[in-house]
């Protein structure tokens, strides 16, 4: 039997630093070390696992495949350890100093952020919200849940990884718009209608689905792109502005309607609501205070699309 006592176990924390972050400066400067003592512990992991672990090439720095094998194991130890160390700590938003970071696209920054900010003052005046610049690309937010780099992620695309958490916090209909007065379209839309119109585009994430294509259950209709904009908040002045339509969330369409003079219409074809997903890293699923903050976003979410999904 193992005798644990011959073992460093603060190499264990080490080594997730280097799979997480596939690189020694990185991964030195999280953790507060040196270099010389990155390299040493290194070495001290090699002796341990008696395996090289990680093999410099010109491409970066890459784990053996036994250090692959034994990763999740010794991730989920170190998880459980965290949320040992965590569990009884009872977290007060009144007197608690935090920073929660979290990650959501245009739709969360426009239809989410001022009443999860105003949910938060009411709550305790030291607490903040750090809203990070969404890219959208799988790769770099599976990176920054895999790096704990944020507290959560707001998407309609889950993530499917072991050590992230997901949770479905709802689902929003899709609605469609047009300027008032639009010459062809006036008081209902039909399938037809709608894909004679020339509409306005999200740019597409990679490779990944639209909104849209995921309420439609994979498939693509065949629509002609008259404008491509960043945000669903731009699509509404440029719909104002033309005789071209636009899909977007029924609330982002709601907050606006005072200030577009817009007609609204449910999709012209039977779709499902789109989910918006809720992703937190495993390492944090303890965490009491993440655990508030994560209540908070589910409240939040319910008041949210109580109104959106109202007729």
């Amino acid at each position: 039997m193992l005798n644990l006592r011959g073992i460093d176990l603060n190499l264990l924390a080490i080594f997730d630093a280097l799979m997480v972050d596939e690189n020694m400066t990185r991964a030195a400067e999280r953790l507060g070390m040196s270099q010389p003592a990155m390299s040493a512990a290194l070495q001290r992991l090699r002796l341990t696992f008696k395996d090289e672990l990680f093999v410099r090439t010109r491409l970066g720095m890459i784990s053996t495949p036994k250090a692959q094998a034994i990763y999740p194991q010794i991730r989920d130890a170190l998880a459980l350890i965290r949320s040992t160390l965590t569990q009884d700590q009872v977290f007060d938003p009144k007197s608690a100093r935090r920073s929660f970071r979290l990650l959501g696209d245009n739709y969360f920054e426009a239809v989410a952020l001022g009443p999860l900010l105003k949910r938060m003052l009411l709550a305790g005046s030291e607490l903040r919200v750090e809203v990070l610049g969404f890219s959208g690309q799988n790769k770099e937010l599976l990176a920054a849940l895999r790096r704990i780099e944020i507290d959560v992620l707001i998407d309609y695309l889950p993530l499917q990884q072991d050590f992230i958490c997901t949770e479905e916090l709802g689902r929003e209909r899709l609605v469609v718009i047009a300027r008032q007065g639009h010459p062809r379209i006036e008081g209902s839309l039909s399938l037809p209608q709608y894909l004679a119109e020339e509409h306005v585009f999200l740019p597409l994430r990679s490779r990944e689905r639209s909104q849209l294509e995921v309420a439609l259950g994979g498939q693509s209709l065949k629509r002609k792109k008259a404008a491509q904009v960043q945000n669903f908040s731009s699509m509404l002045p440029v719909v104002a502005s033309t005789d071209f339509l636009a899909v977007m969330p029924s609330r982002i369409q709601q907050l606006y309607a005072g200030a577009f003079d817009l007609q609204c219409f449910d999709f012209p074809l039977a779709i499902e609501p789109i989910p918006i997903w809720m992703m937190w890293p495993v390492a944090l699923d303890g965490d009491s205070g993440q655990q508030w903050f994560r209540q908070q976003l589910r409240g939040l979410t319910v008041e949210l699309l109580a109104e959106a999904n109202s007729p």
